[in-house]
C-alpha cells in the first residue's frame, strides 16, 4: 500500500490573494449583472427602484463586498489552520444584514418585487463571491 503525504500550504502570498480577489470581483460583478438585466427585461417598472436604476451602482456595490470578502478570508487564513468555516459563518451572517434594508428603508418605488430582486442580487453576488474565493482558496493552498 502506498501512502502519499501531501503538504498543504495554507499561506498564500499578497499577489495570490489580489489575483484571487479581481476574479471574485469579475465574476460575482457579471452574475450580478446578467441576474439584473434579466429580472429588468422580465419586469420593467422594477428599474424605478433606486437600488435597481443603474448597472455602474450595482457593479460597484458588488464589487466592494468582493474585495472585503477576499480580504476578509485573508486575513483569517493568517490566524487560523482552517478559516473557511469561520469565513462562510461570518458571510452567513452579513448576507442577512445586507437584505434587510432592501425591505425596510423607504426608497420611492419600492415595491415587494423590486425588494426581493434587490435581495436576490444579494444572494447572487454572495453565492458567487464565496464559492470563488473557497474553491480559489483551496485550490491553491490544497487545503
Amino acid at each position: 500500500m502506498t501512502t502519499v503525504n501531501r503538504q498543504t500550504n495554507t499561506q498564500l502570498d499578497q499577489s495570490h490573494w489580489v489575483r484571487l480577489g479581481a476574479v471574485t470581483a469579475v465574476a460575482s460583478v457579471m452574475a450580478v449583472l446578467i441576474v439584473q438585466v434579466v429580472a429588468i427585461t422580465i419586469w420593467p417598472d422594477i428599474a424605478l427602484f433606486k437600488p435597481l436604476d443603474n448597472y455602474a451602482r450595482a457593479a460597484v456595490f458588488t464589487a466592494i463586498p468582493a474585495i472585503a470578502a477576499t480580504a476578509l478570508l485573508a486575513w483569517l487564513a493568517r490566524r487560523q489552520a482552517d478559516p473557511v468555516p469561520a469565513f462562510l459563518k461570518i458571510s452567513a451572517v452579513m448576507l442577512v444584514i445586507s437584505i434587510i434594508p432592501d425591505y425596510l428603508l423607504p426608497v420611492e418605488y419600492k415595491t415587494f418585487l423590486a425588494s426581493t430582486v434587490t435581495a436576490f442580487l444579494h444572494v447572487v453576488a454572495a453565492a458567487v463571491i464565496v464559492s470563488v474565493l473557497v474553491i480559489g482558496y483551496r485550490q491553491q493552498t490544497g487545503a
